[in-house]
């Protein structure tokens, strides 16, 4: 499975706003929160951003072209020749 490369930019581009507002993070606490629900967002922000560039990596890194799809484990296979 391959995606296409405006897919994946768009990814990392929404990636780099939740990592923005995970370093941001110290500001939550201005709207009321208590210490533990902002450590649960950005907990679970972290997990998002760590997730999502692991994700975005692997299928980046997919080749698509017909050829160069050998080496690579999980791309896409040819089909046996009868």
């Amino acid at each position: 499975m391959t995606i296409d490369p405006r897919v994946s930019f768009y990814l990392s581009i929404s990636l780099a706003v939740l990592g923005f507002l995970g370093g941001a993070g110290a500001q939550f606490t201005d709207l009321g929160l208590s210490p533990g629900e902002v450590k649960a967002i950005l907990a679970g922000d972290a997990l998002i951003v760590g997730v999502g560039n692991a994700i975005n990596a692997v299928l980046a890194a997919i080749p698509s072209a017909p050829g160069q799809t050998k080496g690579f484990y999980l791309g896409p296979k040819e089909p046996p020749k009868p």
